[in-house]
Parts: C-alpha cells; sequence; structure tokens
C-alpha cells in the first residue's frame, strides 16, 4: 500500500469507529481486526502502519471527531513525526475539506 492508501485506510476505519462510537457499536479494535480480515492484499507492515495511524488519531481527538477525514487532519496538524507523505496528503485532504 503507498502511504496515502494507508492514510485513507485510516479515514476509512475512523469513519467506521466514529459511527459505532455514536450508535453504542462495536469496539475499536473490533472495527479494525474486520476491516483487515475483508482486506487480505495489506501485508503486516500495512496493517501495523494503519492501526498506528487508527490508534494515534483516537488518542489525539479526544472527544469524538465528526468525521474520520477531520480525525487525520487533526493527527497531521499535531504530529511532525508522520512522513511527509501521508502528511502531504492529510493537507490536500484538508484543503477539500
Amino acid at each position: 500500500m503507498t502511504p496515502q492508501a494507508r492514510a485513507q485506510s485510516a479515514i476509512d476505519i475512523l469513519d467506521e469507529i466514529i459511527a459505532a462510537a455514536r450508535d453504542a457499536g462495536a469496539a475499536a479494535d473490533v472495527i479494525i481486526q474486520r476491516y483487515f480480515r475483508t482486506r487480505r492484499y495489506a501485508g503486516s507492515k500495512d496493517r501495523r502502519a494503519v492501526r498506528d495511524l487508527v490508534y494515534a488519531a483516537i488518542r489525539r481527538a479526544g472527544e469524538r471527531p465528526e468525521t474520520g477525514r477531520a480525525a487525520m487532519v487533526g493527527l497531521a496538524e499535531d504530529d511532525p513525526a508522520l512522513p511527509a507523505d501521508v502528511r502531504g496528503e492529510l493537507a490536500r485532504a484538508a484543503a477539500d475539506f
């Protein structure tokens, strides 16, 4: 997966987690597990990178964000340790947001 695909996967998972939190649904780890069960093309390094992005965005958000994209944009603004290509992709997403 490219870094952009990893960021998009994290956004998709965060959207599912936010919906589950709003509707008293499944826990984040269960949602992440289900997501990757249906996407066998993602290797172990990809799964780890996406999972790390998701949990970092959850820890950073505190309150439930409106969307997964908003959570990832906030993470990109606060975390200079993110790779430059992921930060660039999220900066473009913020401009569209």
